[in-house]
């Protein structure tokens, strides 16, 4: 049982790869059993189709992202500005799984399944980057004469706003780097005045947010 897993995973992992190297629409599941090594009757064992094989990894990035901002919102010992950084670090790495042709591809061929991560995305922000600003706010890192609420929507229009083939496409920037772009603005705007030095003493080594590694 576990080896069915471990190789369900890997061919989910090695589709992640190639969809996003070479676009969803280009890769043939001959291609991908190829690059794995196995033969195209074990591939359709463990999958019916390619679009089969792009809900999974979805389904996948969506248990990712679930496992991380658990694990993250029920910490109660890692410092704030700690989890601040986990949370930016976190949001960029998974954005660069799906980018550029992908998004492109996906928008056209299966808007159904965009349109699913499009509002997880949103969920997602809507529940947990209200908390985590919040506990900023507690913290005395955000301010508080700001409303949470409006700072996520701001962010999430943002997102929808920019993360797409045609805005991107106009912008010298990847995905991920537009997600760390769009925080970096947001949290520029919210850091009280202590929040801005303790962060940037603790981070940063110039006067500007600049990229987070």
């Amino acid at each position: 049982m576990k080896e069915e897993r471990d190789i369900k995973q890997k061919i989910i992992e090695k589709a992640e790869e190639m969809f996003r190297k070479f676009g969803y629409t280009k890769v043939t599941m001959e291609e991908l059993a190829s690059e794995l090594g196995i033969s195209k009757k074990t591939l359709y064992k463990h999958f019916s189709n390619k679009e089969h094989v792009l809900k999974e990894m979805v389904h996948a990035n969506k248990c990712e992202v679930d496992e991380f901002i658990d694990e993250l919102m029920n910490d109660t010992v890692t410092p704030f500005l700690d989890k601040l950084k986990k949370f930016m670090n976190f949001i960029a790495k998974i954005s660069k799984k799906i980018e550029g042709t992908m998004i492109k591809d996906l928008m056209e061929k299966h808007p159904e399944i965009w349109r699913d991560i499009e509002e997880f995305r949103a969920n997602h922000a809507y529940k947990n980057l209200s908390k985590l600003i919040k506990e900023g706010m507690e913290n005395g890192v955000f301010r508080n004469d700001i409303n949470a609420d409006i700072i996520v929507l701001t962010y999430v229009s943002a997102i929808h706003s920019l993360i797409n083939p045609q805005a991107l496409s106009k912008l010298p920037v990847s995905a991920d780097q537009a997600f760390r772009d769009i925080l970096q603005i947001l949290f520029e705007g919210i850091f009280t005045s202590d929040g801005r030095k303790k962060y940037k003493n603790k981070f940063m080594s110039n006067e500007t947010l600049g990229e987070i590694n």
